[in-house]
């Protein structure tokens, strides 16, 4: 740190020196450039004795701690917005379960689509099955028939009771 310091001091001094002996006009300005540029390396010196590699290292797992930090909060939020859409859509089948006179319990299973999104892929009703709530779940809400799982009345009570 010492020879840093005053290297740089020399240098400036040198160059004020030179400046002072160079002749008035564009020879005094090309000293004043080249004493410039000399001090500039003078103050840029310890850098050149850097080891860029283990720096570059060291970005390096920052920029891979910065993904995985990335990935954990698009799965959060993924999860999230899966329960939102799960949460919607079971509070909409059971909605029209209850216009029907149904007494019943929806569970809604997400996954996600082919753009990322999730969407509503299966349905367990835990309730006396009712063909016109699952057209509608069908045909308004996209499940199809063979992914609308029925629990009925005596299913369900074994459910409870175990």
């Amino acid at each position: 740190m010492r020879s840093w310091l005053l290297g740089i001091v020399l240098t400036s001094l040198a160059g004020g020196l030179a400046r002072q002996l160079a002749p008035q006009g564009k020879e005094q300005a090309m000293v004043r450039l080249i004493g410039g540029l000399l001090l500039t390396l003078a103050i840029l010196r310890p850098l050149a004795g850097q080891d860029w590699e283990r720096l570059d290292l060291k970005l390096g797992g920052f920029a891979s701690q910065t993904e995985e930090q990335a990935q954990a909060y698009r799965k959060n939020q993924q999860d999230a917005l899966s329960a939102i859409i799960a949460e919607k859509t079971e509070a909409y089948i059971w909605d029209k379960a209850n216009q029907l006179g149904l007494d019943c319990t929806v569970k809604v299973t997400t996954a996600a689509g082919e753009n990322g999104l999730p969407l509503p892929v299966s349905v367990v009703i835990r309730g006396p099955y009712s063909e016109a709530l699952a057209r509608c779940i069908e045909e308004e809400v996209g499940i199809p028939a063979e992914k609308i799982i029925w629990q009925e009345d005596e299913e369900w009570q074994k459910n409870i009771k175990s």
